[in-house]
């Protein structure tokens, strides 16, 4: 985004609403200024009444992301809900990427929650989406898991986790992100499961409930 619309919206972020004088910077000319404050009111970031300008709902989420001190977008953690399902043969539902990161790698299906959804929504409609399963789903616990490799961050999310129960529908092996299948887990090896994946199921198999892991793993 341009310094000049970034201003704007910073300026907005402390004085809530505003006239234009008070958010033009002074050595700006006023056409290149008028450019860039429509350009954030096309992108519905900022909104024009009564002669004075507001964040809009999305203009006050992207300055809820921006640092303080930078005033830039700060990447955030992901929040996302994985899903625990064992069948009853003992097997548990697993879920292999066939994208990066952790292309090739296998664990309990997890997908992002999407913003206005309650996190059980988000791990209904996940499951659905993308096993073709229906559930009765009870929140046990959270691992907050971060993967670097070579000493650089490359995954940092918050795992909101569901335990599966009387589970129907007929399971779709494959979707865009993956392939799903059922299993039994002998043996958890650090090779084959994304990072965290061991001590996300020891918690699971632990049936101690509510369970809060924080874990940290080099690949």
């Amino acid at each position: 985004m341009h310094h000049i619309q970034q201003y704007v919206l910073a300026r907005l972020a402390t004085l809530g609403s505003s006239r234009y004088r008070d958010i033009k910077p002074q050595d700006v000319e006023g056409n290149l200024f008028a450019y860039h404050l429509n350009h954030l009111l096309k992108e519905n970031l900022i909104d024009h009444k009564d002669k004075l300008y507001r964040l809009t709902a999305s203009g006050l989420r992207y300055v809820g992301q921006l640092s303080s001190t930078t005033e830039q977008p700060r990447i955030q953690p992901k929040i996302v809900t994985l899903i625990a399902c064992q069948n009853d043969l003992g097997q548990w539902l697993l879920y292999k990427r066939t994208k990066e990161p952790f292309l090739g790698l296998e664990g309990f299906p997890y997908g992002k929650i999407h913003l206005g959804e309650t996190i059980e929504q988000a791990a209904k409609r996940e499951l659905k989406e993308k096993t073709g399963l229906s559930a009765t789903l009870a929140h046990i616990g959270e691992a907050y898991v971060i993967t670097y490799k070579n000493k650089e961050l490359i995954s940092h999310m918050l795992f909101h986790v569901f335990l599966a129960q009387n589970y129907s529908g007929e399971l779709v092996s494959r979707s865009a992100s993956g392939q799903f299948f059922w299993e039994e887990i002998r043996a958890v090896s650090v090779k084959r499961f994304f990072p965290g994946f061991a001590e996300v199921f020891r918690a699971v198999s632990s049936n101690k409930y509510p369970f809060f892991l924080e874990v940290k793993k080099q690949v």
